[in-house]
C-alpha cells in the first residue's frame, strides 16, 4: 500500500471501529472491559487485506525471498513480554507463531491496548496477545535487534542507510494495565517511555545521526489531548503535524532524510 492508501485506510477504518460499545468500563474486580468492538476492527481489517486481493485469512509468513520484511509488536500475556509476529524466518524466531499468525491476528495483537480492545489468542497453543505499546511502545531496539537476526551486527552497521523513527506525538493516552486501580502509574511511565527509549538509542547508535543515516521524528506539542480513539480530531492532528514540520530544525532533518532515502542501495 502507497502512503496515500495507508492514510485513507486508517482513516476509514477509524471511523468505523472507535465506536463505544459499553458505558460500564470497569467490571466487578476493578479489570477494564473493552470499550470498541474487537469484531468490528477484525472485520474492517479483513475488508482491508481482501481488498489487495489476499485472502482474508492469509498468513503473516512471506516467501523466503520477499525484498521487504515486516514485524509487529505485540505483548504476550503469559511470559509478559514483548514479542515480534514477523513475515520471515529467522534463527530466533518463533516458528510455531510463524506458521500460524495470519495477517488480522497480527494487527489485532498489536492493536490490542488494554481498555480499548480485548486481548487475541494466536497459535496452535492458544498464547493469548496484547498491544505491542505496553512493552515497546517505541519500537526501535525491537527493529535493530531484528534486523541484527537477519543480516548480521557488523553487516547492518556497515550497510545501513538509513533509519527513520516516526513517533505518534509526546501524548498522555497510552495504553495500560486492564486494572482501573494500576491506571495512573502506568501513564505516567509509558507517557515518557518513548521519548527515553529514542534518546538511548540516538545516544547508544551517535554515529548513525551523525552519518546521516539515523532520523527521528515525533511532534513534541499539541497532541497530548488528542486520545488514540480520537478519530473526529484528524484536522487538529494534520494541522499540528503540519506546524511540527514547518520548523526550521526539523524542515532541515526532512531535507536530510529525504536524500538520503534517495540515495540507490547497491
Amino acid at each position: 500500500m502507497s502512503i496515500d492508501e495507508c492514510i485513507a485506510a486508517y482513516t476509514s477504518l477509524s471511523d468505523r471501529v472507535f465506536q463505544k460499545k459499553t458505558i460500564i468500563p470497569i467490571k466487578v474486580k476493578g479489570e477494564l472491559r473493552e470499550r470498541f468492538d474487537s469484531e468490528k476492527l477484525k472485520q474492517v481489517v479483513k475488508e482491508m487485506i481482501t481488498k489487495k486481493g489476499l485472502e482474508e485469512d492469509a498468513l503473516l509468513k512471506d516467501e523466503p525471498d520477499a525484498i521487504c520484511k515486516v514485524f509487529v509488536c505485540a505483548t504476550s500475556r503469559q511470559a509478559a513480554g514483548t514479542v515480534c509476529l514477523t513475515s520471515y524466518r529467522s534463527l530466533r524466531s518463533d516458528n510455531d507463531l510463524l506458521k500460524a499468525t495470519k495477517i488480522w491476528e497480527a494487527c489485532r495483537a498489536t492493536s490490542a491496548a488494554s481498555s480499548f480492545f480485548d486481548p487475541i489468542t494466536i497459535g496452535p497453543l492458544n498464547e493469548e496477545f496484547l498491544d505491542g505499546g505496553t512493552g515497546a511502545n517505541n519500537p526501535v531496539w525491537e527493529l535493530w535487534h531484528q534486523a541484527q537476526i537477519v543480516w548480521g551486527h557488523q553487516m547492518l552497521e556497515k550497510n545501513l542507510k538509513c533509519l527513520v523513527s516516526i513517533g505518534t506525538g509526546v501524548s498522555s493516552h497510552k495504553p495500560f494495565k486492564d486494572n482501573v486501580f494500576r491506571i495512573h502509574d502506568t501513564l505516567i511511565a509509558m507517557a515518557t517511555e518513548t521519548e527515553q527509549t529514542a534518546e538511548r538509542f540516538r545516544k547508544d547508535k551517535s554515529h548513525l545521526s551523525d552519518e546521516g543515516r539515523y532520523f527521528r521524528f515525533n511532534v513534541w506539542h499539541g497532541l497530548e489531548d488528542i486520545g488514540l480513539e480520537e478519530s473526529k480530531k484528524i484536522k487538529d492532528i494534520a494541522a499540528v503535524t503540519r506546524k511540527y514540520l514547518s520548523l526550521e530544525e526539523v524542515y532541515k532533518q526532512m531535507e536530510k532524510c529525504a536524500s538520503s532515502l534517495r540515495q540507490p542501495i547497491s
